[in-house]
């Protein structure tokens, strides 16, 4: 369904601490859905939780705001939109961007994504438009998935999701695919192959699928199921390797992956313990956009 088929209003809350780059994104918004959201901005804390009684579809919300820092503000934002809106944590500045410490907890208290300064507009337009008019899979989403079956299985889709992968113990961590293709992975600091073997020595956890690409960053280029081959030979042959390559061009740099033609881009649930605020689903199908599924993802 296109955006201007839709007809339902879309409450859109901006909740930034520059008032300019919130003018600026306001106007690219209605820009590119035009006549079809309503847009409120907040400019701290306070005026944020007053707007987000209106249950916006999604929020944008600072990593700072000048009377509150907006991991605060996660949980009752949270609990005032409900599961089944979506709230895009804005962080960084800068190379370095967001600490992976910040994205975790972010992820863990709630947010949908996460999306570091400067805005990359094309990208961020390009994700509200799948989380607001997501493509509906021809089957049911399956309980019981392991992870290298959910990979597998959007990779033979040729499709967009995100996987948020969240272990009993804590840790967090990122697949996202771009058309089938997984474009960046990310394993609390680790991003990349390192990433992938890291995400395949975890046991028990949870997974939530967004059917959305929730980040523009790229830590890999190599083929999807050479990548997902050559990671599950390695943790086979010898478990933990002493030298492990930091992403997949080094990997196939040091033979790790044989290089072919590549053709083109997904993650997990809050951890046991943390409030979880996500979607209960059906037996065999899901009714928003995003799978949790409780599971063992064993290697």
């Amino acid at each position: 369904m296109s955006v201007s088929e839709e007809k339902e209003t879309i409450v859109v809350l901006l909740a930034l601490g520059n008032p300019s780059e919130a003018v600026s994104l306001e106007n690219h918004l209605n820009e590119r859905f035009p006549g079809v959201m309503e847009i409120y901005r907040a400019p701290s804390g306070f005026d944020a939780m007053s707007l987000a009684m209106n249950k916006p579809r999604i929020v944008l919300l600072d990593q700072r705001l000048p009377d509150v820092m907006g991991l605060d503000m996660i949980d009752p934002i949270r609990d005032q939109i409900g599961p089944d809106n979506y709230l895009i944590f804005i962080g960084g500045s800068g190379k370095a961007g967001m600490r992976p410490g910040m994205r975790d907890e972010a992820l863990k208290r709630g947010a949908s994504a996460i999306c570091d300064r400067p805005i990359e507009v094309e990208w961020l337009t390009r994700m509200i438009n799948q989380l607001l008019y997501p493509e509906i899979p021809e089957h049911p989403h399956l309980h019981g998935l392991e992870l290298l079956d959910l990979i597998q299985m959007f990779h033979q889709k040729r499709c967009d999701r995100t996987m948020r992968i969240f272990a009993n113990d804590g840790r967090v961590g990122s697949i996202y695919m771009n058309k089938g293709e997984i474009s960046h992975v990310e394993a609390g600091a680790m991003q990349g192959f390192s990433a992938v073997l890291d995400l395949m020595r975890w046991t028990e956890g949870r997974i939530l699928v967004y059917d959305a690409l929730l980040s523009s960053e790229r830590t890999n280029d190599a083929p999807t199921m050479h990548l997902i081959m050559e990671a599950a030979r390695m943790m086979d042959e010898s478990g933990s390797p002493s030298e492990e390559p930091q992403n997949a061009l080094d990997a196939m740099e040091m033979g790790f992956i044989e290089e072919s033609p590549s053709s083109g881009s997904g993650a997990a649930a809050p951890a046991a313990g943390s409030n979880d605020r996500n979607s209960k689903v059906g037996d065999d199908k899901l009714s928003i956009p995003a799978l949790d599924l409780d599971l063992d993802f064993d290697a």
